[in-house]
């Protein structure tokens, strides 16, 4: 025989809002990971610095030719396991950099067009 115990409700509706409170919490954790991993890879820690990597070319799992800037000159070099080659000096008029770094993802703004969206079906 089954037994529905009148607690039992509420006990599920607690069980899901701390389910759904400890899924915003790693959500959260998650964009300060990726936050604090974006700076240190596009160089905002370090904006003044005098190595900075233009573009990559992978030519195979552990081969690659990257373009650097190191101070005023551009250098192509290639990049195995073992060791970096230098392959050429470039003339900086035919280099074509990127000067507009990515804008970063703004969550709320995201989610307001989301739910604007769902609104408006």
């Amino acid at each position: 025989m089954l037994l529905v115990q009148s607690g039992s409700g509420l006990k599920n509706i607690g069980e899901l809002i701390c389910a759904v409170l400890l899924f915003l919490f790693v959500l959260f954790l998650a964009y300060l990971a990726a936050r604090i991993a974006g700076s240190f890879q596009s160089n905002i820690v370090n904006k003044q610095a005098n190595i900075k990597v233009i573009e990559v070319f992978r030519l195979s799992n552990n081969k690659l030719i990257e373009i650097v800037k190191i101070g005023d000159k551009y250098l192509a070099i290639a990049v195995s396991k073992d060791n970096v080659t230098l392959l050429a000096q470039l003339d900086e008029g035919s280099i074509k950099e990127q000067e507009k770094a990515l804008e970063p993802i703004n969550f709320k703004s995201l989610l307001e067009k989301i739910k604007n969206e769902k609104h408006n079906k």
